[in-house]
């Protein structure tokens, strides 16, 4: 396990009647520098790739959603024929749709051009007239489809995928050409016909046909058969749907590393990494662990989504981690690093399963929701599995300090760029969950967790239905809350001075933030300026200390703390457990 090394208390002790600025900025300077959420970084660094990619080809920029299409996707089916020795594919998909209207009349699917169409059939007979250009493939329906018909079509494409989009062709070490895929956020449609949308959610089955001796990979229950040609096809089915960007494949010679995991009430689920062979030694202990961080998650956040199947990882090319239902991808350079602790990014990654994969974020601009959930993940398995405060956590790993740093922007993220800002995303997403949790307490944050899982399970949300659950959970008005730290960028600052009265202290807080709060709907509650709890810690010069959290409400605010036995206050810390997003300026003596 990584040990966490705790950040300095965020106090100005005030001895000798000298004040000492607290969690400055300069402060933030001159520790370690934050270099972001390690997955964040790939995941940014991947979708430059792809960029990059589009843009030299010539290709316009691919769109961060589907349109109202008027019909619903139920089923993919999906064949493909793979070599890692060779940078080709052909691929076949029956796709199950529902029309949702009367009269639909065409379908388009999103399918890179780099992809060659070599057919089309609907309820098995050829479909004459489709076109595929500007990466979208359309498909004539005569007749048109009414309200809730259903048709199955079936897509034969292949070709070259494009260099930058999801599938990679690489080379393992010592086991030679392997094949893994990445799509999120928008290139699924680089290697197969789909409605590439989050939001709209279906139920796939993966073949996948390779040469001999190799393993091909992906989501839910698995079987392999030979062919007559020597080559093996594997078919893999999930039962519950995901979006699309979730659908992967992995082929390599892959050696296989199991242990089980079993539930409270007994029942078991196979837990597998499959790596390359020269990389089974190092994974053996990491997979075992595996079995721990299922136990602690679920335990906070209910049973495991896809017990009924597996949870393992699977070895490809990547410099991060990537969280495909049941089977996350983790690249080769970590696996391959015997000595690197990816106790982080595992159960991050397994976070993922309730966060991201069962409930997906329904759009784009909400993917702090996968993000930050998943990041918190990681500090809650600390807090449960080594009882390491989360503030302390928080404030020494998942944050730089700096008021406009890498946490400056505000956690919705531009829908087409979702990974434009990930210390936001990731880092902040993770701080708001924090926050909420100090704000409705323990019993209320962890039922309202739960409440959001079983209302969105298998389906989508938006920040807005966690907003309501949590409302309705706990029984607060919530929106100051997600508009100041989820709708606004920045943080509040802080300045604070104490003075001794009868019977105890008065401090004084003041909010010196250049910003103010951003309120995208107006509310006859909304402040200007943040609102929040926050823990105040007097010293007294008798060597004892008092502890009081109180609720700022206003900009400028005065609190009166009761102090035992008459002794005089010489010191307050603000914030002293890391609980709070900000920066405290200074903290003195009232002149």
């Amino acid at each position: 396990m990584r040990r966490f090394l705790p950040l300095p208390l965020a106090v100005a002790l005030v001895l000798g009647g000298a004040a000492v600025t607290a969690r400055s900025d300069r402060a933030a300077r001159e520790r370690p520098l934050h270099a972001g959420h390690p997955e964040g970084r790939a995941k940014r660094a991947r979708a430059l790739v792809s960029e990059a990619a589009r843009a030299g080809s010539g290709r316009a920029a691919l769109s961060p959603e589907g349109a109202e299409r008027g019909y619903d996707v139920l089923t993919y089916d999906l064949r493909f024929e793979l070599d890692p020795a060779v940078v080709a594919l052909e691929g076949s998909a029956a796709i199950r749709i529902a029309a949702l209207r009367p009269g639909v009349s065409e379908v388009r699917l999103d399918l890179d051009d780099a992809m060659t169409v070599r057919g089309v059939e609907r309820d098995g007979a050829s479909v004459a007239g489709f076109t595929a250009a500007g990466d979208v493939l359309t498909i004539p329906l005569t007749p048109p489809l009414g309200a809730e018909e259903r048709a199955t079509l079936v897509v034969r494409w292949g070709g070259t995928p494009l260099a930058g989009g999801a599938l990679t062709f690489w080379t393992a070490p010592a086991s030679g050409p392997a094949i893994s895929s990445l799509a999120e956020p928008f290139d699924a449609r680089t290697f197969w016909p789909c409605v590439d949308d989050p939001a709209d959610k279906a139920v796939v089955t993966l073949s996948a046909t390779v040469p001999a001796g190799y393993v091909a990979v992906s989501a839910g229950r698995g079987a392999s058969t030979s062919e007559p040609d020597g080559r093996v096809t594997w078919r893999w089915k999930l039962p519950q749907p995901i979006s699309t960007y979730l659908v992967s494949v992995a082929v390599a010679r892959f050696e296989e590393i199991a242990a089980e995991y079993r539930t409270a009430d007994g029942r078991t689920m196979p837990v597998v990494g499959w790596v390359v062979p020269e990389h089974a030694a190092p994974n053996r202990a990491r997979v075992a662990a595996m079995v721990r961080h299922l136990e602690v998650l679920s335990s906070l956040f209910g049973e495991y989504p896809y017990l009924d199947t597996k949870y393992g990882i699977v070895e490809g090319s990547f410099s991060g981690g990537m969280e495909h239902p049941t089977i996350t991808l983790i690249g080769a350079s970590l696996l391959g690093n015997a000595s690197r602790d990816l106790t982080n990014l595992l159960v991050h990654e397994l976070a993922h399963q309730w966060w991201g994969d069962e409930v997906t974020m329904r759009t784009w601009d909400d993917i702090w929701l996968n993000e930050g959930f998943a990041t918190y993940a990681e500090v809650l398995y600390h807090e449960r599995a080594s009882g390491l405060p989360p503030g302390f956590l928080l404030a020494s790993r998942y944050d730089d300090g700096l008021y406009a740093g890498q946490l400056g922007p505000a956690v919705v993220a531009p829908p087409s760029d979702p990974f434009r800002f990930t210390g936001a995303v990731y880092d902040k997403g993770a701080w708001v969950l924090h926050m909420l949790r100090r704000r409705v307490g323990d019993e209320a944050f962890f039922a309202a967790v739960r409440e959001y899982r079983k209302r969105h399970e298998r389906g989508s949300a938006t920040r807005g239905d966690l907003r309501a659950v949590f409302e309705e959970v706990s029984e607060r008005d919530l929106k100051q809350h997600f508009d100041q730290w989820v709708e606004t960028p920045y943080r509040p600052v802080l300045r604070a001075t104490f003075r001794n009265v009868s019977g105890g202290a008065e401090v004084n807080v003041r909010q010196v933030q250049a910003h103010a709060v951003v309120h995208p709907q107006p509310g006859p509650n909304d402040a200007p300026h943040y609102v929040f709890p926050l823990t105040l810690r007097l010293f007294t010069a008798n060597g004892g200390s008092r502890t009081a959290t109180v609720d700022v409400t206003r900009a400028d605010e005065t609190f009166f703390v009761p102090l035992d036995g008459g002794s005089a206050a010489v010191a307050v810390a603000l914030d002293p457990d890391g609980d709070l997003l900000e920066i405290v300026e200074a903290v003195g003596p009232a002149l």
